[in-house]
């Protein structure tokens, strides 16, 4: 009861026109005629065409804004990182401020890239900083060689005229001295060397802390007897764990203990203790020895500084406690030397030394 048809009047229009049977209980009662020119037809189909045609350009303006944001916002600042990370070599650019050059600055953001931004700096400096401490490390290590060769230098030309007796005796001792002192550097070079791809390649284990140091204490109490050095463990009341290198570690508090041997004499004595005080654990090696030049306690944390006794020249290379700084450091922790004295006082006489490990726990 439904019919569309087309009819051409007798002006020449076309008009299409929708019948509609209208019935009453079943019964048909008349018709409903729904008709429209072809002109108007076509016009509006004109209308929706050219609504069509606009929206289609609008969508594609706004795809293209949408492109250029997203590549101002993302792909030009990843082009930019990878960018500087393929000429993150650059022999041109200074150590001090090649990742400033190299690197963009998107600190201010807070997204990924942001991150990424940041992590890729910090990894950089990092990396010159290395650089710088390895070129550093080198000519340290250019400078403490020489001295012995040049001691040897020295000994091997007087040797040349040098008459048989004790004059000769003396130069031989001089020698075999300075032989000695190098082979122990360049030792110790070595270790330090490998030290800091072993730090990172090693894995942590938790262990009993002060049960390491308890056994570094036993074994090196024969060497203090020897000497008259009364030599003290006080341990905690509970066991302290740690999770780190143990075998690093033993070798920062064994290098603390030899050390504080080395200084003292006859009627001296050593304590080593531990505790835990608030969020930290404190390791420490304490002797009633001369104690250190004030303006050394830093120092003695720098590579190849060594200050001891003339009678103990060159039997220290100075790396010990660089090396140990750069362990516990390596462990989070922190490494400090002071005096211990009678009192607050800056004037107050020198008790002995004091070297305090503390690592976070």
């Amino acid at each position: 009861d439904k019919t569309a048809q087309q009819t051409v009047l007798r002006s020449g229009d076309t008009v299409f026109g929708v019948a509609r049977t209208i019935s009453k209980e079943g019964k048909p009662i008349g018709f409903l005629v729904l008709q429209t020119p072809q002109k108007l037809v076509s016009e509006l189909s004109g209308v929706r065409g050219k609504a069509l045609f606009a929206f289609f350009f609008l969508a594609l303006w706004v795809a293209l804004m949408f492109a250029a944001v997203l590549a101002r916002a993302i792909t030009n600042p990843l082009n930019d990182l990878a960018r500087a990370a393929e000429i993150g070599t650059a022999a041109d650019l200074a150590p001090a401020d090649a990742h400033k050059a190299l690197i963009p600055n998107l600190a201010g953001r807070t997204d990924v890239i942001g991150r990424l931004s940041g992590a890729m700096a910090d990894m950089t400096s990092a990396l010159y900083e290395r650089i710088a401490t390895n070129e550093s490390f080198a000519a340290d290590v250019a400078h403490e060689i020489k001295n012995p060769l040049a001691s040897m230098r020295s000994a091997v030309e007087t040797l040349r005229v040098a008459k048989e007796g004790k004059g000769k005796v003396e130069l031989l001792d001089i020698l075999e001295m300075d032989v000695r002192r190098l082979d122990r550097l360049v030792s110790d070079i070595s270790n330090a060397s490998r030290l800091d791809a072993e730090l990172v390649n090693e894995e942590t284990q938790r262990f009993e802390l002060t049960k390491m140091l308890s056994n570094i204490v036993e074994f090196h109490r024969m060497e203090a007897d020897d000497i008259g050095i009364d030599l003290y463990w006080e341990g905690p009341a509970k066991p302290i764990h740690f999770d780190g290198l143990e075998e690093r570690l033993a070798q920062v508090f064994v290098n603390l203990v030899t050390n504080a041997i080395s200084f003292c004499k006859n009627g001296d004595a050593i304590r080593v203790w531990c505790r835990v005080r608030g969020n930290r654990i404190l390791a420490v090696v304490e002797d009633t020895g001369p104690g250190i030049p004030e303006g050394s306690l830093k120092e003695i944390f720098r590579r190849f500084y060594s200050q001891r006794p003339s009678d103990d020249f060159g039997n220290h290379s100075g790396l010990g406690l660089a090396i140990s700084k750069q362990i516990v450091e390596a462990h989070g922790g922190t490494i400090w030397a002071e005096n211990i004295r009678k009192s607050d006082d800056e004037d107050a006489p020198v008790l002995g030394a004091r070297f305090i490990v503390g690592f976070p726990i």
